[in-house]
């Protein structure tokens, strides 16, 4: 089910007044009628589902019919160090892995990156952040996930915790396989970074600084994919090897 994300200010009692884009997006978008049943989240853990009960100009009245905890988003959490790739591959890539359950991705300037953002850091931030938020109601997410502001890649690695299990998707490695290693994480951490190089790959100087953090430096196989499709590939399997695709009744 698709789901609408709400600031938790909209919540009055027993209705949901919305305004705005939302608002705009449900009567006018979507054309949505009184009496169809919809269900919002409010991004800090609570799902409400809820019956349409009025629509005016500019403002829609929900009745709210039933709140419940965000069951379904993944136990584990996942942050993307992407590199900053040319064109629009960035926006692929967030709405990619915004399905797939990422939480976090963090865009970065490598030494072979061919993208230079300068000044227009926080400009490119505000897009992406409305990327991902336009993915996550798309696909039913339940919370939105967040987009840092641009930064070296060398700043974002050191920001990492240390209990963070960082993976190096590397295209000089040649002996340990992402399955493989994945698999003998699996169950001994929930907070996992997931680097991904631009179209030039990496310095040999990159290389050893993310190694020095304890990374995982892995291998994607005999074929070389683009960046755009790497990240999601990778967030693939691990929630895939992580169990977060599993049905549970």
């Amino acid at each position: 089910m698709q789901t609408f994300f709400i600031d938790k200010e909209a919540v009055k009692g027993e209705s949901l007044f919305l305004t705005g884009e939302t608002a705009h997006h449900i009567a006018a978008v979507l054309r949505i009628h009184t009496g169809e049943t919809l269900r919002f989240s409010d991004g800090e853990g609570s799902y409400y589902i809820g019956t349409v009960a009025e629509i005016k100009k500019g403002t829609v009245k929900v009745t709210v019919t039933e709140v419940f905890p965000i069951d379904d988003e993944p136990q584990t959490a996942v942050t993307l160090i992407q590199c900053l790739p040319r064109g629009e591959k960035m926006e692929q890539i967030l709405q990619k892995t915004t399905e797939l359950g990422i939480g976090r991705v963090i865009p970065v300037e490598s030494e072979y990156s061919q993208v230079r953002l300068k000044e227009k850091k926080e400009e490119k931030q505000r897009r992406w952040q409305k990327v991902v938020a336009a993915a996550a109601e798309q696909c039913g997410r339940g919370i939105i996930p967040r987009v840092e502001r641009p930064c070296s890649l060398r700043d974002a690695v050191a920001a990492l915790p240390d209990h963070t299990a960082i993976v190096f998707c590397y295209e000089k490695e040649e002996q340990s396989g992402i399955r493989q290693t994945i698999g003998a994480l699996k169950g001994k951490t929930q907070s996992v970074a997931l680097i991904i190089g631009p179209e030039g790959g990496f310095s040999d100087e990159e290389a050893a600084m993310i190694r020095a953090k304890n990374a995982h430096c892995v291998t994607l196989g005999k074929r070389i994919l683009r960046t755009e499709t790497a990240g999601p590939a990778v967030l693939a399997v691990l929630m895939y090897e992580f169990g977060e695709w599993e049905v549970i009744d």
